[in-house]
């Protein structure tokens, strides 16, 4: 029985570490949407674009790097998240942007931590960050699939980034 909490409470210790390490530095980040029609790639040294697969043309670009995003099989819609993805800084305001939805490179919403997390209950505080969310996808009907650290999902439609369920 000890042996197992021993086994358990260090799993637990080094999966927070691990949550923790520093980021990668920034490269070049592909996502292809649910169909595989659309392509999003982002570079840091020349910001991201948004790609038809089998024609090979750009249809639109963004001037900024993202590391995390996720593309939709229209073409037209696109959201980034934070850099830190899952984690939120330490000394956060409620104006930090974890989600953001664009329509053909135009900027459409926000996803701050008011939004989602107004009194701050359902963050977990980590190592050197707290945590947000566990699992994104987005899905071939347009919907964010958003899961939380409570176990709950959050929907989101990808072409006005309002919320849809939990």
């Amino acid at each position: 029985m000890r042996a197992s909490l021993l086994v358990a409470a260090v799993t637990v210790v080094v999966g927070s570490a691990r949550g923790d390490m520093p980021l990668p530095r920034p490269s070049k980040i592909t996502a292809v949407s649910p169909n595989g029609a659309i392509r999003a790639v982002s570079d840091p040294n020349s910001g991201t674009r948004v790609e038809d697969v089998k024609q090979g043309k750009v249809l639109w670009r963004l001037p900024n790097w993202h590391r995390s995003m996720r593309v939709a099989d229209d073409g037209e819609h696109l959201v980034t998240e934070s850099d830190g993805m899952n984690l939120i800084p330490p000394d956060f305001t409620n104006d930090f942007v974890l989600l953001t939805f664009w329509r053909d490179g135009k900027k459409i919403r926000e996803i701050k931590v008011r939004d989602l997390f107004p009194d701050h209950r359902g963050l977990v505080r980590t190592v050197s960050h707290y945590a947000w969310r566990q699992h994104m996808e987005l899905d071939a009907r347009g919907l964010l699939h958003v899961s939380l650290l409570d176990g709950k999902t959050l929907l989101f439609d990808v072409t006005t980034g309002t919320f849809v369920k939990a």
